[in-house]
This record gives structure tokens, sequence and C-alpha cells, in this order.
């Protein structure tokens, strides 16, 4: 192999490239977006297609998508300097990105009083959505001129003052989530699990960030053992 891959035989291109592309998609799109300065939806689906002494080639949203060079600085002085490299290139991509080496791959449902909470949020936004065909001689208007304090007149009040306080502090919630869990454990935001997580903590708030923090710690724990272990 000719030109700047002159010290990278056949075989060993083949090996690196097959190795990226197979278990380190997430690497090469952090390379992408802190070194090409594209964004989390631009980068997807990355492709290493060429490496040499000098850089990488990496194709963006598939094997089909845009070329971008990500230069080597300095250049390698050999074939051996590639994996030493490309662990601090995305080490210091991960930096600059604010994403952590401890990825959430997960979601864990809601359980036990989890699951309360989540209900009673949802009941609440239900209760809200359905105000306007709360309406004398109805069941529902019944069963709270019956049951509950001051009447339906008083829930229809007690609902609708609520609302915006209730729907600002589970915004909040979500945005927190977002900023401060997802974003930095490598879930992209508008993924499946993103939707998944913010939509819990939008019903749920606190009890998903516990579920989401064991998930994180018990990450971390493995990976501090492995690392013990491996010295």
């Amino acid at each position: 192999m000719g030109g700047p891959l002159s010290m990278f035989d056949e075989a060993a291109h083949a090996r690196i490239a097959n190795h990226m592309n197979n278990h380190h998609k997430r690497e090469l799109s952090h390379y992408l977006r802190h070194y090409s300065g594209l964004s989390a939806r631009a980068a997807s689906s990355p492709e290493l297609i060429e490496i040499s002494l000098t850089g990488m080639t990496i194709t963006a949203g598939g094997s089909g998508g845009a070329k971008f060079r990500i230069p080597f600085e300095p250049p390698l002085s050999s074939p051996a300097e590639v994996r030493g490299r490309v662990v601090t290139m995305d080490t210091e991509a991960r930096t600059a990105l604010g994403i952590r080496d401890v990825y959430v791959t997960t979601y864990t449902p809601p359980r036990g009083f989890d699951i309360a909470v989540f209900g009673g949020v949802a009941l609440y936004f239900l209760s809200y959505a359905t105000l306007p065909h709360l309406l004398p001689g109805t069941p529902f208007w019944s069963a709270l001129a019956a049951f509950f304090p001051g009447g339906p007149r008083a829930f229809r009040w007690l609902v609708t003052a609520l609302f915006w306080p209730v729907l600002g502090i589970h915004v909040f919630e979500v945005w927190w989530m977002h900023r401060t869990r997802l974003l930095p454990h490598g879930v992209d935001t508008g993924s499946r699990l993103w939707w998944t997580w913010v939509g819990s903590t939008f019903f749920e708030g606190v009890c998903a960030f516990r579920r989401i923090d064991s998930i994180i710690a018990d990450k971390t724990k493995e990976k501090e053992e492995k690392a013990a272990a491996s010295h």
C-alpha cells in the first residue's frame, strides 16, 4: 500500500479499521464532533475508511456519507502508536464535549414506589386534560361531589392552580436529567434511550434520577475493578 499508508500493510490496516468500526463507533463519533465540529446527529453512524501515520479518514452517516480527515498531530512514527494516540484523542474529545468515560446504555423501568409516583403524576395531567369534560351530571362530577372536599368546583380550581408550577418543575427535571446525566454519559439526544429516560423523568422526577445514578455507580465500580485487575 503506497502513499501515506506506506508503513501499514494491508492486514494491519484492515485489522485496525475493522476493530474501530466494530467496537469503537462511539469514539469515532467523538472524533467527528470534536475535531471536525459536527453535531451529534451529523456524526452518527461513523465509519473509519482510512488510517495512516498522518491521520484518519472517517465518514459520517455511514460508508456513503461525507468524508472527514482528522490529522494526527504530530504524525505517528509507526503503526504501533495507533492505539495510544486514538485513546488520547478520545479522552481529549470527551473532555471538550463534556462526556465522561462511563456510558449509560440501558433503561431501568420504575418499580414499587416509583410506579406509584409515575401513576400519580400521570393521573394529575390526565385530570387537567379532561377538565373540559368535568360537567354537572357526569359520573365523575357526582363522585367528586360525594368524596372530594369542596366538591368538583374545588377540584377544578386546585388542578388548574397547580398546573403551571407542576409543569415547570417537571420540565426543569427533564432538562437537568438531560444536562447532568444523559449528555455526560453518552446518551444521544433524540435517541430511543434518551426519550425513554426523558419520559420517565417527566413523570417521576427524583425516582428516575435515583435509578440512573445507580446504573452509573455500578458501571463506575465495574470499570474501576477492571482497571485495578489489569495492574
